[in-house]
């Protein structure tokens, strides 16, 4: 499956030219032998810095942590990129997961289609993910670009006969911990002169960006059932399903990149995981046979492309056949997850399976 990906940047120190960097030879000295063992004790403490050179002339902070007793280390990515890049994942495979909803939703009552647990619990958990994680990287952000020195100044108006109005001024640090995500996109970023952001002509990006926050603080501080309704977290569940969460991505990298030019960049990842590919081009193999052939492959990814002859559509007996027994087949544990479209040639199934159901 293709899919955009943020391009994650490494967390740069400091940068030296590349043309002096290439004419000393710039590099970290191995520590001699008797000091290997504090140096190694040192990283392993947290206590030792270890930053890693590019042939750009960058020093980027290099991130060591232990696994059975090994230290291992890479350059540490920009969490806000991690953030955001997780967020933008998510919202995509939760897309294809409703692409799936056609082609194995049961039609009940009112032309409802009602769906099985498994693969609806699953788009659930992406959209919830990806919300928190699309509010963490915004809010992340903001606390990135606010200037150490930066002083905010917060007016409120008194209520009585002792004042008129209040001034307090809040620091970097005092911003992070005292002021509210709304707050922070609606008054302190504007404030920041150096920013030069105009939020009424940013009006509609920034509505979208609140709306995550709002909906992020609701399914985070979850309440009890509504009490006209019966029914519980009716508004958290219908933004989750009905909205479109990449207008709300697309806002948010917007937002970012006004701030800081070109601060989030997306790239096309081709498709490069190994898949087991079974074709059914003529009528006659459509079958429940190839439910067979899914369970005697011992891949963990199989692609199965059903040919659209002439006359075929979506609601085709055989196929709805086949694909009514894939929620069957998840809930048996004989596979873990698949995702089903359709182009204009052929539909699409990509089914997957974990370790343990291919031995």
């Amino acid at each position: 499956m293709n899919l955009k990906r943020v391009k994650i940047e490494g967390l740069e120190i400091f940068k030296i030219d590349k043309k002096v960097n290439q004419d000393i030879n710039l590099q970290t000295p191995e520590p001699e032998e008797s000091k290997t063992k504090e140096v190694r004790k040192k990283i392993k403490m947290g206590d030792g810095n270890l930053f890693l050179m590019s042939e750009e002339g960058q020093a980027l902070q290099a991130a060591t942590f232990t696994h059975k007793k090994k230290i291992y280390s890479g350059h540490a990515p920009n969490l806000i990129h991690i953030y955001f890049d997780q967020a933008l994942a998510q919202i995509q495979w939760s897309n294809k997961y409703a692409d799936s909803f056609k082609f194995i939703s049961k039609q009940e009552i009112a032309e409802i289609g009602f769906l099985p647990d498994g693969i609806f619990n699953r788009f659930i958990q992406l959209r919830v993910s990806a919300i928190i994680f699309l509010h963490l990287s915004v809010e992340a952000f903001i606390n990135h670009i606010i200037p150490d020195d930066f002083v905010y100044t917060k007016v409120k108006s008194g209520n009585s006969d002792k004042f008129s109005e209040q001034i307090t001024n809040f620091s970097k640090k005092q911003i992070e911990r005292w002021t509210t995500f709304k707050e922070k996109i609606e008054n302190v970023i504007p404030q920041v002169e150096s920013l030069n952001f105009d939020p009424n002509k940013n009006s509609r990006i920034i509505g979208r960006i609140l709306e995550i926050g709002k909906i992020r603080d609701e399914i985070v501080h979850l309440k009890s059932k509504d009490k006209e309704t019966m029914s519980y977290y009716k508004e958290i569940f219908n933004f989750i399903g009905s909205r479109d969460l990449m207008d709300y991505m697309n806002a948010a990298k917007k937002y970012m990149n006004i701030l800081e030019t070109d601060f989030i960049k997306i790239k096309n990842v081709a498709e490069n995981e190994p898949s087991q590919i079974v074709r059914i081009d003529e009528k006659k193999y459509l079958n429940i046979g190839v439910l067979f052939e899914i369970v005697r492959i011992r891949e963990k990814r199989i692609t199965v492309y059903i040919k659209k002859w002439k006359g075929f559509t979506s609601d085709n007996q055989q196929i709805k056949a086949i694909l009514s027994q894939l929620p069957i087949m998840d809930e048996m544990k004989i596979i873990y997850d698949y995702i089903i479209s359709e182009d204009k040639k052929d539909i699409k199934i990509e089914i997957f399976k974990t370790d343990e159901q291919i031995k």
